[in-house]
């Protein structure tokens, strides 16, 4: 048998059909090119797939005509099969709104459960969130809302009719809008009036919605994400059964906690503040019984200012449930370890096992104040009983990094391991400034003594230990739009022609 023999392509059809089944559709396309006998085998994937996913690997190498054209094709293919999922990333003018209308009445049709249409492609990520060229936003057909078969429904850069005529997703679990800017208050009110099942509800750049009501003990609500929604004022959550809370964005808003006593984890984020004031430690008070929580540099510091202030009736705020904490800096200076510090000092967490440090790559400079006392007039009151891992990432041998693993080992009794991910500059096994930290790290005391230093890089399966709250919405790939191509633009279309 020659060693060129292509065995696979000699195995019959019904065999061949069974492995192409087996792919995802991209990758099933994919071999249409590997010979004649293949060209046509990947369509038998696509008439047997219950779920059709048209994602940034489809839709960055097309025109929106080309895409349209595809996409077309590919339904016509699919039948009158049913259909599980579906999912398209597209950048729309105004001429192929009918397309998409077309396309979610036959997805609707085929009892479509999980639907996904992202329409920011082409976003400039900029005040106002336009478009590059300011086209018109795509408005949802009204009969979408009416559909019992949907489970999942996510919208990005999409706008609902205004009035909504209803909203009846009876059987809808989850709900995510991104950037839905004609959603008010009485839209909101009225989806969750109807959708009695709604388990998740993701809310990101609604820039319309002012106040944020979930209140209720029938709510089966369990995770509430609520992102760069930056207008509003007032929210009110009471929902007996809410297990993770998500926030990110301006905190200038006024609060009312009910019933939130099944919260577990809690993401607490803001890019700033213009004064401060207690409303982020009356929300990290009332949600104090947590085990997971997420907080940044302007949380530490809005603690760390109320402390200065004399404002004791505040402190200490107990964390007694907290197990795992992880602490998103936007800059490492010596304020920036003074406010760490306050923090373990004026919340205690003594049953807190696992802290997860996310230093900035570059660095950034936080303007703020001196402290009147110095980081080491409050290391001697500050414990750690039961910490026993620790993860420093975007490590880059600086001063005050090197002073924060000190402190660590120097506090922490149980620890048994601290991971050094190192940022990208320092990466290699063999780099000077890496070998300066490993000796450096080395000679530190360690108050326990089965403690191991484990250096590694962004890929070093060392460091396969990570937060709960893996994604990080201060990210400058969030704020700056996930979905904008541009890098990955075909070579063969000019820029003033890749949307015709």
């Amino acid at each position: 048998m020659g060693r060129g023999e292509d065995r696979i392509s000699n195995l019959p059809n019904e065999i061949l059909q069974f492995i192409i089944c087996l792919m995802p559709l991209k990758y099933a396309i994919r071999t249409s090119v590997l010979s004649k006998r293949w060209r046509h085998l990947w369509q038998f994937n696509l008439v047997s797939s219950t779920s059709l996913q048209f994602d940034e690997d489809f839709s960055c190498n097309q025109s929106p005509k080309q895409f349209v054209t595809t996409l077309d094709q590919y339904l016509h293919l699919h039948g009158d099969k049913s259909l599980d999922k579906f999912g398209i990333l597209f950048s729309p003018f105004d001429i192929f709104f009918p397309n998409l209308e077309k396309w979610i009445a036959t997805v609707l049709a085929k009892g479509v459960k999980e639907l996904k249409i992202d329409l920011s492609q082409g976003i400039l990520y900029t005040p106002g969130d336009s478009y590059i060229d300011d086209r018109m936003p795509f408005v949802i057909p009204n009969p979408l809302f009416n559909c019992n078969s949907l489970t999942h429904l996510s919208l990005s850069r999409c706008n609902f009719s205004d009035p909504l005529v209803s909203a009846n997703f009876v059987g809808l679990s989850s709900l995510s809008l991104d950037n839905v800017n004609l959603l008010t208050d009485a839209m909101l009110t009225s989806i969750l009036e109807y959708c009695v099942l709604l388990e998740s509800i993701s809310l990101k750049r609604c820039e319309i919605l002012d106040t944020v009501k979930f209140v209720g003990e029938k709510l089966k609500l369990q995770k509430l994400v609520i992102v760069d929604c930056n207008n509003v004022l007032d929210i009110e959550i009471s929902a007996p059964k809410l297990k993770s809370f998500l926030y990110h964005g301006w905190i200038s808003f006024s609060h009312v906690f009910g019933n939130v006593s099944k919260v577990n984890d809690a993401y607490l984020c803001s890019p700033g503040s213009e004064e401060f004031d207690l409303v982020f430690t009356g929300i990290l008070s009332d949600l104090s019984h947590v085990k997971i929580l997420t907080i940044c540099s302007m949380g530490l510091l809005h603690l760390a200012f109320l402390e200065d202030a004399h404002y004791h009736n505040y402190f200490p705020l107990q964390l007694h449930n907290l197990q795992e904490l992880q602490l998103v800096l936007d800059s490492i200076h010596e304020d920036d370890i003074y406010c760490i510090f306050s923090f373990f000092r004026f919340c205690p967490s003594p049953f807190l096992e696992k802290l997860f440090i996310q230093l900035p790559f570059p660095s950034k400079f936080l303007c703020v104040e001196s402290n009147s006392a110095t980081a080491e007039e409050i290391i001697s009151e500050i414990e750690f009983p039961s910490l026993k891992c620790i993860k420093i990432a975007n490590f880059g041998g600086s001063s005050q990094e090197l002073k924060l693993v000190k402190f660590f080992l120097e506090k922490a009794i149980m620890l048994e391991s601290i991971f050094i991910l190192m940022n990208q500059c320092d990466d290699s096994n063999n780099s000077l400034s890496r070998r300066i930290i490993e000796g450096q790290l080395s000679v530190m005391p360690k108050a326990s003594k089965d403690a191991r230093i484990v250096i590694c890089g962004q890929l070093d399966h060392d460091c396969s230990i990570n937060p709960t709250h893996a994604k990080l919405y201060y990210d400058e790939n969030y704020r700056n739009g996930t979905t904008m191509h541009e890098g990955k633009r075909r070579k063969n279309i000019p820029l003033d022609q890749e949307f015709l």
